[in-house]
């Protein structure tokens, strides 16, 4: 089916890093009609002028899907009428990633100083979508790119069927995940994922749950919906079935049985190194943290975070 000819329905998933959003994608892109997009809001950066490779394996600009989305991107005029480029689209969305106005779009309530940011970033936005959509012949298209602000600028793009996923995870599992660098190859390239100390890793997770609330507010209830890693990786079949039954999509993941997945080559851009995962994949739960993470760094973190740990169900206690 020609994306072009239809609404796009486009499902946000929000949370912090290292909670299992890229894995996520991969199995929904598995379904016929659906696709994973990966990070969106780095397709740019770090895909385009970085030249990190995406899912199959291909820098961005040779990739036979998303070769064509940036050249329909960089070929369409923009809300002023000019052709942007890659710098002016990074600089609008660094300009939106601002503290005060982060949190002005995420309500809604963008100032005067931030309009032509806003604009091209969701003008950009959209033909990303919709490129992405006829590239790939699917009528949902799954962007991790875990940002609630990113979510916002999504939920405000014309011609779009705006879904919301909250994925969580503990944030002492999510702590002490970034701790740890994930090596990973990509041909004859070894590179290694980032790893970041407890206090901006507890910060990250903190700044993302609160934005998160706030877009909550401005998106429908039969559009959003709220998914635990624990519980996800607990039982990863009946997840997926739930998220399909709010997209209205009638199709499932291969799934070999409640827990294993096969998983074909993508088009994920930036992410996790679990994009290049193909084959037959069990899905587990990772909770290395509670044996080696210390007393005192778990304690750190549940202070700092209690509130929102009670909201979202999970034990103070490991």
């Amino acid at each position: 089916m020609a994306a072009s000819t239809s609404q796009v329905t486009v499902l946000s998933v929000v949370g912090a890093g290292r909670s299992g959003t890229t894995v996520l994608a991969s199995i929904l892109g598995e379904v016929p009609g659906c696709a994973g997009a990966g990070e969106i809001r780095w397709l740019w950066e770090r895909g385009v002028l970085d030249g990190r490779p995406c899912g199959c394996g291909e820098k961005p600009a040779t990739c036979p899907v998303w070769s064509q989305v940036i050249e329909r991107c960089l070929s369409t005029p923009g809300p002023d009428g000019a052709l942007p480029t890659v710098e002016a689209i990074v600089a609008a969305q660094n300009r939106l990633d601002r503290t005060r106005s982060r949190w002005r779009v995420l309500r809604g309530e963008a100032s005067d100083e931030d309009v032509a940011a806003l604009r091209l970033t969701r003008h950009v936005t959209g033909e990303v979508v919709r490129g992405f959509a006829e590239a790939t012949g699917a009528g949902v298209v799954i962007d991790t790119s875990k940002r609630p602000l990113d979510a916002a600028v999504m939920a405000d793009v014309p011609g779009i069927d705006h879904y919301v996923l909250h994925m969580l995870r503990d944030p002492r599992a999510v702590a002490y995940s970034w701790r740890r660098a994930k090596p990973f190859s990509v041909g004859a390239e070894t590179r290694t994922m980032g790893t970041r100390k407890l206090p901006a890793a507890v910060r990250r997770w903190l700044a993302n749950a609160l934005g998160t609330e706030v877009l909550h507010r401005r998106v429908p209830s039969d559009h959003w919906q709220r998914l635990r890693y624990e519980d996800f990786c607990a039982q990863p079949a009946a997840s997926m079935d739930g998220l399909l039954t709010m997209l209205g999509v009638p199709g499932r993941p291969p799934f070999e049985d409640a827990g294993t997945v096969q998983l074909q080559p993508n088009h994920i851009v930036a992410g996790n190194p679990s994009r290049f995962t193909v084959g037959s994949v069990r899905i587990r739960v990772d909770e290395e943290w509670k044996s080696a993470m210390s007393r005192r760094d778990q304690l750190v973190v549940v202070a700092s975070t209690w509130p929102l740990l009670r909201r979202y169900g999970y034990p103070w206690r490991a």
